[in-house]
């Protein structure tokens, strides 16, 4: 039964893998959430969990750099909207800067930042006012950027930011998606601060809707010739925590923590664990981790 259960989930996840290169190459990226930025309050609720995940991870790791005031702040594919970039600003960072190779946030309705500010005004202590945020977001949409530094780059040119005296770093379920890892920490190591801190969530499982909640592991199921062929810009990069752990101490990274945010049960690991491709059947890989949060300070 376990044997057949695996041969149709690697059958299925290869159907899957197929349509969504098809999909992807007919209308590209279009949204890295599961609802679009126009319902305003689940979008609002999304960026807010966000930076709270953030600033508890941020707090067990280092509790000196949690004061946010006067941070310089790089967000690495901040998404569907800069909802986490006013929030941040919000609480007292000197400057927030983001880059996306998807040029996602300029499609968000103007009143989804009416409702985050009247959200921010009414339910969390601001540290800026309503007027000042809506000025800065005014600067956003006519390219002048200031304390919001928004930048689109297809070749997620990093170096743009070596000016900005980033000492804070932060993502969200991006990183798996990041083609070339190893080059986006090379060129990431070159424009932050000695001592800048990284906190962001990494989501291992496999991204497609139907598949990912009865097959979470289905992409470490091929080799990667397939996978390859397969794949898209955009794909998860199936590395595994410590692989992340792995390019991150090559570049000048350390003090490597990583928390567990999502662990499959045994049951499931073991029915799916001789299906895996090869590469993935090491007790390193910890195949167990769907999610987690990685957080790392930049050496001197």
């Amino acid at each position: 039964m376990v044997r057949i259960r695996n041969a149709l989930f690697f059958l299925a996840g290869l159907i899957f893998l197929i349509l969504n290169k098809i999909r992807h190459s007919l209308i590209g990226y279009t949204t890295p959430r599961t609802f679009p930025a126009r319902e305003f309050s689940k979008a609002i609720e999304y960026d807010s969990k966000v930076v709270r995940q953030w600033l508890h991870y941020l707090r067990l790791y280092s509790p000196a750099d949690s004061i946010l005031r006067d941070k310089c702040i790089l967000e690495l594919g901040p998404g569907a909207d800069l909802g986490t970039g006013f929030i941040l600003l919000m609480h007292g960072v000197k400057k927030y800067n983001a880059i996306d190779v998807n040029n996602l946030a300029e499609n968000v309705p103007v009143h989804f930042y009416q409702n985050l500010f009247n959200y921010m005004e009414n339910q969390m202590e601001s540290q800026v006012t309503h007027r000042y945020l809506q000025e800065q977001l005014d600067l956003v949409y006519r390219g002048k950027n200031d304390r919001i530094n928004y930048v689109y780059s297809k070749a997620f040119d990093l170096y743009q930011f070596a000016d900005e005296n980033i000492n804070l770093v932060f993502s969200q379920a991006a990183f798996e998606h990041f083609d070339d890892f190893r080059q986006t920490i090379v060129d990431l190591s070159k424009v932050v601060l000695p001592g800048a801190v990284l906190v962001t969530e990494i989501d291992l499982k496999t991204h497609t809707r139907w598949i990912r909640d009865r097959d979470p592991l289905n992409i470490y199921r091929y080799p990667e010739s397939i996978y390859r062929l397969l794949k898209f810009k955009g794909s998860p990069n199936r590395l595994r925590p410590c692989d992340y752990e792995e390019i991150l101490s090559r570049n000048g990274w350390g003090n490597i923590k990583i928390f567990p945010l999502s662990v499959l049960g045994r049951e499931y690991i073991d029915g799916v664990f001789p299906s895996l491709n090869t590469r993935f059947r090491q007790k390193k890989k910890q195949m167990d981790y769907l999610s987690v949060i990685l957080c790392s300070k930049k050496l001197p």
